[in-house]
C-alpha cells in the first residue's frame, strides 16, 4: 500500500502557504518593474516640464506638472509599502512641489515656477543617493 509522503492535513496547510509565497514574490517583481516605469516617466516629464517653462507654454507647465505629482503620489505608495519613511517624505515634497509648480504656471508665476522646479529637482537626487545604485542602464533600488 502507498503512503502519501506529506500527511493530508499538512497537504492543506503547506500549498497556501507556497500559493501565498508566490504570489508575494510576483506582487513585489511587479512593483519594482512599475517603479521602474515610474521614475523613467519622471525623468521625461523633467524634460517636458523645462522645455515648456523655457517657452513660456503655461498650460503644458501645469499639465505636465500635475502628471508629475500623480507619479510622485505614486512613488510615495511604493516607498510605504517598503515603510521606508525618509523616501515617503521626500515623494511627498516632490508631490507638493509638483501640485506647487501646476498651480504657480496656471497664475502664471515665473518665480514660484522656477523655485517649485528647484524643489522637485532637489528631492530627485536626495533620494538617488538614498536609495539607487548603480550606474544609468542598470539601476537597482537600495
Amino acid at each position: 500500500m502507498a503512503r502519501d509522503i506529506i500527511p493530508p492535513m499538512e497537504k492543506t496547510i503547506v500549498l497556501p502557504v507556497l500559493l501565498a509565497l508566490g504570489f508575494a514574490v510576483c506582487v513585489i517583481a511587479q512593483s519594482e518593474a512599475d517603479y521602474s516605469g515610474w521614475m523613467k516617466d519622471v525623468a521625461a516629464t523633467k524634460g517636458k516640464v523645462k522645455k515648456a517653462m523655457d517657452s513660456k507654454s503655461n498650460s503644458e507647465v501645469a499639465e505636465n506638472a500635475t502628471h508629475w505629482a500623480g507619479l510622485f503620489k505614486q512613488v510615495g505608495a511604493f516607498w510605504a509599502g517598503r515603510n521606508t519613511s525618509d523616501a515617503v517624505a521626500i515623494a511627498k515634497s516632490a508631490e507638493t512641489a509638483s501640485n506647487d509648480l501646476a498651480a504657480a504656471a496656471k497664475a502664471g508665476d515665473d518665480a514660484k515656477m522656477a523655485s517649485s522646479m528647484q524643489t522637485v529637482s532637489g528631492t530627485c537626487g536626495t533620494c538617488h543617493m538614498a536609495h539607487r545604485d548603480g550606474a544609468p542602464g542598470s539601476f537597482k533600488i537600495k
